[in-house]
């Protein structure tokens, strides 16, 4: 009677986990398709080449021409990389989706990226692509959902200018033969992501603030 009631208790847990990661699953579907399908006119910030909406609540700590570092008000850090070379030459999305990940889902259709979510050191890596762009961020599972609809809404918003672009790899300003980076490839713990929020965090224990972008010393460049 023993071996059975155990039997029981362990049926109902497994029972009880597929549901509650099957719930969070269909949540985060749902709340991604709709971030997709809204449709974003006001661009607040311009590049050589694209252009996006930056959501209310986020701030920029670091610019560049494709490379961006912002923050929100849970000090979550989101670290972007537009990848105009990809976008031109309309590279394939090979992202295949990872069955041992908390969340891992490809996204297909007129413009296509993925979003992977992978738990490292008790908090969560997510690894978003869409249009092109990505966004890496390093939070706490109850920030999930604000920091899924902050990537989404930026990243839906992308939009390249071809007449611009053409001019700047059809001139080689943008050395994209020795581009080596696959947007469509996760990085997921190895990522230089990470090396960032480590002198980030060392950056706020010790003054106690987030310095503005001129005194971080942070190498945007990929590998």
């Amino acid at each position: 009677m023993k071996k059975v009631i155990i039997l029981l208790s362990l049926t109902c847990l497994l029972v009880t986990g597929c549901s509650v990661r099957k719930l969070d699953t269909n949540n985060i579907d749902k709340m991604v398709k709709e971030l997709l399908v809204s449709n974003k006119k006001l661009k607040q910030q311009e590049f050589n080449g694209y252009s996006y909406y930056c959501p209310r609540g986020l701030k920029f700590l670091e610019k560049a021409d494709y490379n961006a570092i912002l923050s929100d008000q849970y000090n979550n850090v989101y670290y972007l990389y537009t990848d105009v070379v990809s976008y031109y030459h309309k590279i394939p999305n090979t992202y295949k989706e990872d069955r041992q990940s908390y969340y891992s889902k490809k996204i297909s259709g007129k413009k296509n990226g993925y979003l992977e979510i992978n738990e490292v050191n008790g908090k969560y890596f997510i690894e978003a692509v869409y249009n092109y762009s990505k966004i890496e961020v390093f939070c706490k599972k109850n920030n999930l959902s604000d920091v899924i609809i902050n990537i989404f809404s930026l990243l839906s918003s992308v939009e390249y200018n071809d007449n611009i672009l053409e001019t700047i790899i059809g001139d080689n300003i943008l050395n994209y033969e020795e581009e080596s980076f696959n947007i469509f490839t996760t990085t997921k713990s190895d990522s230089n992501y990470l090396d960032y929020v480590e002198k980030y965090d060392n950056i706020k224990s010790n003054d106690n603030k987030i310095k503005d972008e001129d005194s971080l010393d942070i190498d945007l460049e990929r590998d």
